[in-house]
């Protein structure tokens, strides 16, 4: 099915690189999103969909934030006002470098959230960036239903 080491929750809209945009211009997998085409991604990663939230997106932004720091993610950016988190997580392993920007919007009475995770180097990231994603909405979803 091919490499990946791209993957977000909105293949066909993916959340831009803005505070790390410089640091992924210069890497080997640059800054424009490099995935699947949207129907290819939502049929090799079907549980990666936007997120919808119950709660407000003021409320959403400041879990994920936390969740974020608690990962140890190193934090480039945290827009509440553009609801963007953009952050650096390093694998477990080999310590590379993989970029993950967070964006989170009204969606009704909620607030939706859409999540991007993209290796700095590399031809295929083994699942790790999809396994990130899954992780952190859960979660996160996990943290929102405690605190509701």
């Amino acid at each position: 099915m091919g490499l990946i080491h791209d993957v977000c929750t909105a293949a066909d809209d993916p959340p831009p690189f803005v505070a790390l945009r410089e640091i992924r211009l210069k890497c080997e997998n640059g800054v424009e999103y490099s995935g699947l085409r949207a129907d290819k991604h939502r049929a090799r990663y079907p549980e990666l969909t936007t997120a919808v939230f119950m709660q407000a997106p003021a409320a959403v932004f400041n879990v994920a934030l936390d969740l974020a720091r608690t990962l140890n993610w190193t934090i480039a950016a945290a827009v509440e006002a553009e609801g963007r988190i953009e952050a650096t997580a390093a694998t477990r392993f080999l310590r590379f470098k993989d970029d993950v920007v967070i964006r989170i919007c009204a969606h009704g009475a909620g607030a939706q959230l859409d999540m991007r995770s993209a290796s700095r180097i590399g031809v295929t990231d083994l699942g790790v960036n999809a396994r990130r994603i899954s992780a952190f909405c859960q979660e996160l979803n996990n943290h929102l239903k405690t605190n509701s």
